[in-house]
């Protein structure tokens, strides 16, 4: 009994030296196991992604003009039907025209009888059988009923209105018999089979839109997205706005977009093949800089870095770090250069859709 007392006794006092070496080696190396912070943390990876922005922008036809009358008259006839397709110079309107086709009849013959006196005229000069004031006084009488005739043939013209391209004519505010005076509205007609896409894009991304590049909207109330190619800018920025505006050409042979929609638009403006994404959260702004958290041989590590592309819910880094770095996302308050940690649990940066 007192031999199993004494091994009692002498286990009893190598645990408690064993502690008290432990303890002693977590005072020598100055921070006990306890006190070693955990941090969640990411790998850093490179991944493809594009930076676009996204926009507000109208459709618009490619051509549209409101169809009007140059002369006034009554409406004669309608030769189009609201809503169809029209060819370009196809006649639409009509206004009564008889008298100015019977004014034209008077002119012509006007003209034929001061033809013939003319050369009669110039026939008896030749003999000296009148003067040459005369012959001038005939050339210009039949000059004068020339330039009578012409403006009336325009007038004529101006009687009949015809589609100036191919398109769409609209709803139309006249009626057979109704009296029309110079300017007022008829139709409108626009061009549908191919769409104009105006949006604008802010100052800061103005250098980035080129000529040719690819342009990707949606509209509302229908679930497919749709592409466009821009053709055109305005050669300055908006002083109002801050904005540049931007027209794109957009196809519509199947008719299934309306002008005048709105439309969500995505503009890739550059490609990344390789970029360093971070969460956002890991990303401590500073003073004069941005500072994350590497953890690096057990101990923290503040590393500086500058930032690119910021998305919703990642950031670019373009200086300050490399691939395969372990970046804390947790903890950050904590967090103090040189402090040490364990890793956690590893996070991963989501993939982004380009």
């Amino acid at each position: 009994m007192k031999i199993t007392t004494n091994l009692l006794l002498l286990a009893a006092l190598g645990f408690a030296l064993l502690g008290c070496s432990k303890k002693a080696e977590s005072i020598g190396n100055g921070v006990a196991p306890s006190q070693v912070m955990q941090a969640d943390y990411v790998v850093v990876s490179p991944q493809a992604v594009a930076n676009k922005i996204s926009v507000t922008g109208t459709l618009m036809p490619a051509e549209s003009a409101m169809l009007s009358a140059q002369t006034s008259g009554l409406v004669k006839t309608i030769s189009f039907k609201e809503g169809e397709r029209v060819a370009k110079g196809q006649l639409l309107v009509r206004l009564d025209d008889r008298q100015w086709l019977a004014q034209q009849q008077k002119l012509a013959a006007q003209l034929q009888t001061a033809q013939r006196d003319l050369e009669r005229k110039k026939q008896l000069a030749e003999i000296k059988g009148i003067s040459q004031a005369e012959v001038d006084d005939a050339a210009l009488l039949v000059a004068s009923i020339e330039a009578d005739k012409q403006e009336l043939d325009v007038m004529i013209e101006y009687s009949v209105i015809r589609a100036p391209f191919n398109g769409q004519i609209g709803l139309r505010s006249v009626s057979p018999g109704a009296y029309l005076s110079a300017g007022d509205p008829v139709a409108r007609l626009v061009q549908m089979d191919q769409l104009k896409l105006e949006f604008n894009v802010p100052e800061r991304y103005a250098t980035q839109v080129r000529k040719g590049q690819a342009v990707v909207f949606a509209i509302s109330g229908d679930d497919a997205t749709y592409q466009g190619t821009v053709y055109a800018t305005e050669p300055a920025i908006s002083e109002t706005t801050r904005a540049l505006r931007i027209r794109a050409l957009v196809p519509n042979r199947n008719g299934q977009l309306i002008a005048g929609a709105f439309a969500e638009v995505n503009l890739t403006l550059d490609n990344i093949p390789a970029a360093l994404l971070l969460p956002a959260e890991a990303v401590v702004p500073q003073l004069n800089d941005q500072v994350v958290y590497q953890i690096k041989g057990g101990v923290i590590k503040q590393v500086p870095v500058k930032l690119g592309i910021q998305f919703p819910r990642l950031v670019e880094v373009v200086h300050g770090l490399s691939a395969g770095d372990t970046i804390m996302v947790a903890g950050l308050l904590q967090a103090k250069d040189g402090l040490p940690v364990q890793a956690g649990q590893e996070m991963f940066v989501e993939k982004m859709e380009n």
